[in-house]
């Protein structure tokens, strides 16, 4: 684990929360949001990646489940709403 401060931390979490502001406002779910998928970029931006299963709800929204169970709420994993 490594040890950052308050400030760095705030900083990266305003910068995932930008990031998932302005992938809704494309009118996409990304649907996998994790640790694993988020990225530092050289000058120390956190970066969202890995839009593997993501759709775009211009297309056609879905209602299927998908993603890592872990990071999954119990409800979704049991098929119920």
């Amino acid at each position: 684990m490594v040890n950052v401060s308050e400030e760095i931390g705030k900083f990266w979490i305003a910068c995932v929360l930008i990031s998932v502001e302005q992938i809704h406002n494309k009118e996409i779910l990304h649907r996998d949001l994790k640790p694993e998928n988020l990225l530092l970029d050289a000058d120390g931006y956190m970066r969202v990646t890995d839009f593997g299963i993501s759709e775009n709800l211009k297309k056609r929204p879905s209602f299927d489940t998908s993603g890592t169970p872990g990071y999954m709420p119990p409800e979704a994993l049991n098929g119920k709403k």
